[in-house]
């Protein structure tokens, strides 16, 4: 059966993981064991720094300067439109996207992790990682890593990790302000400084970014702010970090399928609103002990949330209050024999999370601790690297209060993988492995009411475990470079609403192929496409072969960059994505799906002095779809419709 999917797809289109100090050690590392010219930069996302290069996996880079040029407004949409990573709309209004990676449909945000700065954004209930804070002016680049990433960075790493990298380093004293303003009543301020003293840099950035958005009721405005101080002498560096964003927004709630085609601006409900705070305090550092390097994150992460829903016969308000506090410790070392090249990395992840709903009426609260170790050996004259790396993780979660429920679990999570030269330009790569979920809070959560009663077993949502495989090939030539790559999940009680209660689903499996390609079509002309055949698939049960929903078959990312002079480009880019079952729909019954849709966008700077000026346009053929559906009934509430056609205008000033 796999090898009939991979003729179709051919022919047919825990946390903490960064610190970017020792790089210009990492980058010779690199060289020294690959005679390979394609290594343009070192990543993180391998919780130290490495060569891409070397990953048997897919790796995405998504630097500053493709983010100024491309138009993208925050780091979200950068992940979606310049890494081919595939979204659902925000029904909060907000700028935070469901990410999904590798099909995972409505648990899409589950099974991928978010790091920001190193730090896991993933929290124990069952919200989206929140991006939209980060000033974009802030991003020294994104990082993309398809595949498990359960040794290094444990729960809910089976479709990838995600590390948005901000600035540490400064090229010279300055800054930039800049505005933005355009359709749906958007308008958007933000500014950067930095600036340094001896061994001390100093960074601040900040925004502030409001919109009517393309419904009623659903307007939208929020601040951010970043400050950062690094200090680094020799081979030491510690980094002291402040984050914050606060936000208010309406609720528009869902649409019958005949608003969405008549009158797609109407809500329902115009009074429902929400609201919420959030900071984030983040030390890190990193220094040689002995023949050891080590480096140590701290962070503590708070937040605060509001909703408010009015109707006729009452109100009813829903609020949180959040607190997280991790530490990331871990070591390496590297050892150097006559044509071997070997490097053993150890490391420790804790972590406390808990929340207060709605002033005690539920107590929330979550430990995880967790040790691992990965080991690599580069065979420079062959050109062949191999690893191994495992995980033990231990974690104990319980609600108490108006809901009951716990979860106690331990997993022991490998990985064996390796890479293999065939050429100076080109490489072939294989990894398999093993990867796990646990039920959030919000998953294992009972709520008895009058009439019903918990289930007898507290601890009744099984860990969900996936066997994961990967092979894949990747070329440098002049023109460019390009990657092909297929993988598979085998999911055992993979975690989901079966539209009455959370369950383990019966065994189910992922698998794709993914191709993507970077090319210099002249001296002024770049062009990027990501495409992705995919499948999500029940193995056994009464849903056997059938579809899991939302999840599209194939998708398509594409960018093309023309470069009219040493001052003016114009970027157009764009985004297709098949249509997909509706949310519930496991028995694949219901006769309609939410459609294919194709968005493309348009932009142009043009710089004089100073100063960028930028004009974009955004779903240029005004389409009109929708990403997002949670019920088959084409009368209920349930479709939450995407923006048309939108203009802005926009200017920076560096100093």
């Amino acid at each position: 059966m796999t090898c009939l999917f991979i003729m179709k797809t051919l022919f047919s289109p825990i946390y903490m993981a960064v610190v970017s100090v020792a790089a210009g050690h990492a980058t010779s590392f690199a060289q020294s064991v690959s005679t390979s010219a394609t290594s343009e930069t070192v990543i993180t996302a391998g919780r130290i720094p490495q060569d891409p290069f070397l990953l048997p996996q897919g790796v995405t880079v998504i630097t500053a300067e493709d983010i100024h040029t491309s138009g993208v407004t925050n780091a979200n949409e950068a992940i979606r439109l310049l890494g081919g990573v595939i979204g659902r709309i925000d029904t909060s209004g907000g700028r935070n996207q469901t990410l999904d990676m590798r099909g995972f449909g409505e648990t899409a945000g589950n099974n991928v992790v978010i790091l920001i700065d190193g730090v896991r954004q993933n929290e124990g209930d069952s919200g989206s990682a929140n991006l939209a804070w980060i000033p974009l002016s802030s991003i020294e680049r994104i990082e993309i890593v398809r595949g498990s990433g359960a040794v290094l960075h444990g729960d809910g790493a089976t479709a990838g990790v995600i590390n948005v990298i901000t600035q540490k380093g400064l090229a010279q004293p300055g800054g930039s302000v800049g505005v933005l303003a355009g359709s749906l009543g958007t308008r958007e301020a933000r500014f950067s400084l930095h600036t340094g003293d001896d061994a001390w840099r100093f960074q601040l950035h900040g925004g502030r970014y409001e919109t009517d958005n393309h419904r009623d009721n659903f307007a939208r405005q929020e601040n951010n702010g970043l400050a950062r101080a690094v200090w680094s002498e020799g081979a030491a560096q510690w980094s002291f970090q402040l984050g914050s964003q606060d936000y208010k927004g309406r609720l528009p709630g869902g649409l019958t399928l005949e608003d969405f085609r008549t009158s797609p601006r109407k809500t329902y409900f115009r009074d429902d609103h929400g609201s919420g705070r959030s900071g984030n305090v983040l030390v890190s550092g990193e220094f040689t002990l002995l023949d050891w390097r080590v480096g140590l994150d701290l962070n503590q992460r708070w937040n605060t949330m509001e909703s408010v829903y009015v109707r006729p016969a009452y109100t009813y308000t829903d609020a949180s209050d959040s607190s997280a506090k991790r530490l990331g410790l871990r070591t390496w070392r590297e050892f150097r024999s006559e044509g071997i090249f070997q490097k053993l990395v150890l490391g420790l992840d804790a972590e406390n999370w808990s929340q207060n709903r709605n002033s005690g009426e539920s107590l929330l609260d979550q430990t995880s601790r967790a040790i691992y170790a990965r080991h690599e050996t580069n065979f420079v004259p062959q050109g062949l690297s191999v690893y191994a790396g495992v995980r033990r993780t231990q974690a104990q979660r319980e609600i108490t209060g108006g809901a009951v429920g716990v979860l106690d679990a331990n997993n022991t999570s490998w990985e064996l993988g390796s890479t293999l030269q065939l050429s100076e330009t080109a490489q072939v790569f294989a990894r398999t492995g093993t990867s796990f979920r646990l039920a959030t809070i919000d998953e294992f959560a009972c709520y008895p009411y009058p009439g019903y009663s918990c289930p007898s077993d507290p601890n009744r949502l099984r860990p969900q475990t996936s066997r994961d495989h990967e092979i894949g090939y990747r070329r440098s030539q002049s023109w460019g470079k390009w990657t092909a790559r297929y993988y598979s999940n085998d999911l055992t009680n993979e975690i989901g609403y079966d539209g009455s209660a959370n369950v383990n689903f019966d065994p189910t499996r992922r698998e794709g192929v993914e191709l993507e390609s970077q090319h210099r079509l002249s001296s002024s002309v770049d062009a990027s496409v990501q495409a992705a055949h995919r499948r999500a698939v029940f193995r056994s049960g009464p849903h056997d072969g059938r579809d899991v929903p939302m999840v599209p078959h194939d998708s398509l990312t594409a960018r093309l960059s023309w470069r009219m002079s040493s001052t003016q480009q114009i970027v157009v880019s764009g985004q297709w994505v098949a249509q997909q079952r509706v949310t519930g729909d496991w028995d694949n019954a219901c006769t309609e799906k939410i459609p294919s849709y194709g968005v493309l966008n348009l932009r142009y700077n043009h710089q004089i002095d100073m100063w960028t000026y930028s004009a974009a346009i955004n779903n240029v053929t005004d389409h009109s779809y929708y990403n997002y559906r949670s019920r088959c009934s084409p009368t209920e509430q349930s479709v939450y419709p995407e923006a048309g056609r939108s203009v802005y205008l926009s200017a920076q000033r560096r100093f």
